[in-house]
């Protein structure tokens, strides 16, 4: 069975060869995908997510929540061994590039219409574009502030941008009471946008537990660019960023946290990229 059949406006239909996998059961159906060590990847771009969230949102709370993850090398990597996180990705509306070296092998497989879709980018990216639709967001994660201050930006950058709420988690699984008040605050007060915050693979799996129950919602899951945002945190410089460098840029600034994971994931990753090249030829 083929990966996926439709795309979006104004892009050819492309077709995947056979994968041991089946469709992507919760994928867009106007976008397609590849797979990348099982795994799916949205081939798309930042119009395409921003056009997907508007057809999404246009259903209204007659469909249950969706929710986008964005990927790099590390979760593609950490979903080989994970058999949940494998699913979360399984039943995502959308599966971004959000490494550069995912989109790079996606055009190397002739697929031209995929680009890179920063999370951290996105973020304002999807306020502007919501600005249109009339899109309330709600920001959800980061430590203590963290959400009130990016909404507060995001309302800065984004004049006239709809803030429904914004919440800090407790670093710890929510209770069963915290779990229903936090589902009926998020659906009392309008929210559509659900910006979230916790770090992969929590916030993957945070989104795949929760997102159903949340109808008439997408959530994305960014990560650090919760900080990133606010400035706590800065991003890799550009050339960097062009070149694909951004994991080399955090692992110099956090070596002690980082060398142990990169140690692990570079190789792992390489090693998946050659396997399916070579399977493919």
């Amino acid at each position: 069975m083929a990966d996926i059949s439709s795309v979006s406006e104004g892009e050819d239909i492309v077709l995947q060869k056979p994968e041991r996998h089946g469709p992507a059961r919760g994928h867009d159906p106007g976008i397609a995908y590849y797979r990348l060590g099982g795994v799916p990847v949205s081939i798309t771009d930042m119009k395409g997510l921003s056009a997907a969230l508007a057809r999404r949102l246009a259903r209204g709370r007659a469909v249950p929540g969706a929710f986008v993850v964005f990927r790099d090398a590390h979760g593609i990597v950490r979903a080989q061994d994970d058999a949940v996180l494998r699913d979360a990705h399984e039943a995502a509306l959308l599966v971004c590039a959000d490494g550069r070296p995912l989109a790079w092998i996606g055009r190397l497989r002739g697929h031209d219409a995929i680009a890179q879709v920063p999370g951290i980018e996105s973020v304002e990216a999807m306020c502007r574009a919501g600005l249109a639709h009339g899109w309330r967001h709600y920001f959800l994660g980061g430590g203590p502030g963290v959400a009130e201050t990016l909404a507060r930006e995001m309302q800065v950058r984004v004049p006239g941008l709809a803030v429904a709420g914004y919440e800090t988690l407790p670093f710890r699984p929510l209770t069963d009471a915290e779990t229903k008040a936090m589902r009926a605050k998020i659906g009392a007060c309008g929210a559509q946008v659900l910006w979230i915050g916790l770090g992969t693979p929590k916030q993957e799996l945070f989104m795949h537990a929760h997102a159903p129950h949340l109808p008439g919602t997408v959530a994305m899951g960014v990560g650090a660019a919760f900080d990133v945002n606010i400035g706590a945190i800065p991003r890799a410089p550009k050339v960097l960023q062009r070149a694909g460098l951004e994991w080399l840029y955090r692992l110099i600034r956090e070596p002690r946290r980082l060398s142990r994971r990169y140690a692990t994931v570079v190789p792992r990753f390489i090693a998946i990229v050659l396997r399916e090249a070579i399977r493919r030829t």
